[in-house]
């Protein structure tokens, strides 16, 4: 069958009424999807998260804490250095009754020799306090010559003397790493010489007759911690706690 170009012309051709057809262009896909990723980040990050409320305070701060880092080494140290002091200011065996016990040992020769000079001395208000410098005071209403005279009898009785700056030492010493009781009270070396008289200490310090029986001397410790106690009630300033 042969086919006429003008059949082939024919059936190609498109009617006037008909739109033509246009094949559109595709755009860009990597534009596309880049449009489309920016426009789905804005619409969940900004229009539709929560947004939080801004900080009420923009600077820095700093913390300073006191509370300092310990170990069990530092504890245990501690601890053994509390009950060395606890020992030693209020038990017989401790450095604060030793030393006393042994000025005790030599009151009443010093005493006696007082009084063999001047007998109507021993009976007069005074009182022997420890300076700085670890030399004795005495105060009370004495003249002068009465003052040197017990000077000098103490200054010449070297263990009396001895044990004296014993007992301030060990005293302080210990005072510091105490907890509660002497240790509330405000004791250093320029104050002791008004809290503590060496005289009272000893004139107290005397054991009742059932203490003698006990422990087979006159010195009492417990009259002694009792002395000291009420010396440092009267004459001491309590330390203010820190909080």
């Amino acid at each position: 069958m042969k086919v006429e170009p003008q059949g082939i012309s024919q059936a190609l051709h498109i009617p006037p009424n008909k739109p033509a057809l246009h094949i559109k262009k595709d755009t860009d896909s990597s534009e596309q999807l880049t449009r489309e990723l920016t426009q789905l980040a804005e619409d969940t990050y900004h229009k539709n998260q929560h947004q939080e409320p801004a900080p009420t305070y923009h600077k820095s701060m700093t913390i300073v804490s006191n509370h300092v880092l310990t170990t069990a080494e530092i504890e245990e140290k501690a601890l053994l250095r509390n009950s060395t002091a606890m020992f030693n200011l209020y038990m017989p065996g401790g450095e604060v009754s030793q030393s006393v016990e042994r000025m005790f040992s030599q009151y009443d020769n010093i005493m006696s020799e007082i009084k063999s000079k001047q007998p109507e001395l021993v009976n007069k208000d005074w009182a022997i306090a420890l300076n700085q410098s670890g030399e004795p005071e005495i105060t009370g209403k004495l003249s002068h010559d009465e003052k040197a005279l017990i000077l000098e009898t103490l200054n010449a009785n070297e263990d009396f003397m001895s044990a004296a700056r014993d007992f301030k030492s060990g005293f302080l010493a210990h005072l510091k790493f105490g907890s509660s009781g002497w240790s509330d009270y405000d004791v250093n070396e320029n104050n002791f010489s008004k809290v503590f008289d060496l005289k009272e200490m000893l004139d107290h310090s005397q054991g009742g007759e059932e203490f003698k029986k006990f422990w087979n001397k006159d010195f009492s410790w417990l009259e002694l911690n009792n002395n000291i106690s009420a010396q440092l009630k009267r004459n001491a300033e309590k330390i203010k706690p820190l909080w």
